[in-house]
Parts: structure tokens; sequence; C-alpha cells
């Protein structure tokens, strides 16, 4: 059976969620591609540059008012695409992942784009989350699996 969380909240982030992002993007390299680690934190101040172009394209999760997830989003090459979207490791596996893109669809959608894309490596267990929600594999880049979701029209 999966665990519920309790009561949660959704917020647009800040610039004050820089240091969350940085801190758990950091921690799902070690976790997951830590053979990038090196190469990552050689773009750190290209990735710092577009999580804080972004932030109003950001939806930060908190439970007791403190962040446990976030989820971001750009426009790259003229599509609405997922930047990252991250649970902390304590709160996964109940239902905040979906929670997050489904806030991240919405307002993709609302902001009148008609398809969301993302890639997502290939041993990251979020790839069933993004099928789920959805999203069709539309093909690999590298170690990347890259997924797009055709969204309906935004209801005004």
């Amino acid at each position: 059976m999966r665990e519920t969380e309790p009561d949660w909240s959704s917020r647009s982030a800040t610039a004050d969620d820089l240091g969350v992002i940085q801190g758990a993007e950091l921690a799902y390299i070690r976790e997951q591609e830590p053979d990038q680690e090196t190469v990552w934190l050689s773009a750190l101040d290209r990735n710092r540059a577009v999580w804080a172009a972004n932030l109003d394209r950001t939806t930060v999760l908190e439970i007791d008012e403190k962040p446990v997830g976030y989820a971001m989003w750009a426009v790259i090459d003229g599509l609405a695409t997922v930047v990252t979207l991250h649970v902390r490791p304590a709160h996964r596996r109940r239902g905040l992942g979906r929670v997050l893109l489904d806030l991240l669809t919405d307002d993709v959608a609302r902001s009148g784009h008609p398809v969301l894309a993302l890639g997502v490596h290939r041993d990251n267990p979020a790839g069933r989350l993004y099928e789920s929600a959805g999203f069709t594999r539309t093909g690999e880049d590298g170690d990347y699996l890259l997924f797009r979701r055709e969204l309906p029209p935004a209801v005004s």
C-alpha cells in the first residue's frame, strides 16, 4: 500500500529557493549519474542561470512550510520542456512527483503551449511516472529517453 503525505501546499519559487534547487540537483547527480558530477559542476554557473531565469516557471511543493520538491519548465527551441522535477528522497513514492508533474503540466497548458517535452536518464525510475501521466517516448539522446505529451488547449 502506498503511503500518503500530509497536507501539502504549492507556491511559486523565489530566488531564496536557488540553494535548495542546487543542492537537490547535485544530490541527484551523485545518486543517479555520478560519472557526470565533474561535468555538472563545471556547468554550475550556466545551470544556476537557467534556474534563475525560470523561477517564474517553477513550482515548489511544501509540507509544514518546508520544501519537499519542485518542478521547473522552460521554453527551449520554441518547445515547452521540463527542466527538472525533484522530490526529496524521504518524500518519494507517495504521489508527490505526480502532483508536481500535474501542476507543471497545468501551468504549461495555461501558458498556451500545445506540447510538453522532457528527457530522463534511462536509469531514472521517474520514467515510469512520465509514461503513466500520458507522455509518449519519442526517442533517445545518449543515456536519455525523450518523451512528449500533447496538451489540451488552455481553458479561459
